[in-house]
């Protein structure tokens, strides 16, 4: 357990450091291949904030779908939105020809969800809750998820590397399905008449 706090923190470490345009931050990653699995741990670390979201979301969903259901659905789709974009940038690295820095760039990738997520949630809890007005709410919304992809842009132009062009399309993609996700999870909270 100690081993894999010690890595949470140095990847953690890295995944900070990558926030601030540092390429040196990849240094702190443990590529290996235990290292790309202990990498999902991310997952587990952002879980209880995605708990609070749903728990936020819940009560303005009109017509309010059955509490078990939406915990079921939510939970297959937290974990189908963590498994289906490392399955699509595997083989998208394969065509790309940096299939060789797959597993840095998704250990990157993994570790740097949890500041991600650690931005973009709260400021949507903050918006869907109106502690903030919905102007301020959607404003800080554009500028949490511009830096995100900003973010996820520098990832995936330092860890595989690609052009720029190549990185745009990978964070495109990582956005298009997440959309697909999210829009097929809410279409389940409600059974189908």
């Amino acid at each position: 357990m100690t081993t894999l706090l010690n890595e949470a923190a140095a990847s953690l470490t890295g995944a900070w450091r990558l926030a601030h345009f540092d390429a040196g931050g990849m240094g702190y990653f443990n590529t290996t291949h235990e290292g790309v699995w202990r990498s999902f741990w991310a997952a587990a670390i952002v879980a209880p904030l995605y708990a609070l979201l749903l728990l936020a979301a819940f009560p303005l969903l009109d017509p309010a779908p059955n509490g078990l259901r939406f915990i079921l659905v939510e939970a297959e789709g937290y974990v189908l939105s963590w498994v289906a974009y490392p399955l699509v940038i595997a083989w998208l690295t394969q065509q790309l020809g940096c299939w060789n820095r797959f597993p840095a760039y998704l250990v990157a990738y993994n570790w740097a969800m949890v500041l991600a997520n650690g931005v973009t949630i709260p400021i949507n809890i903050a918006r869907i809750t109106e502690i903030v007005p919905a102007d301020a709410g959607g404003f800080l919304w554009l500028i949490g998820v511009s830096a995100v992809f900003a973010y996820l842009w520098f990832i995936a132009r330092t860890a595989l590397p690609v052009s720029g062009m190549a990185a745009t399309g990978i964070v495109f993609l990582d956005l298009a399905l997440s959309l697909l996700i999210g829009m097929t999870t809410t279409r389940m909270y409600w059974p189908v008449s």
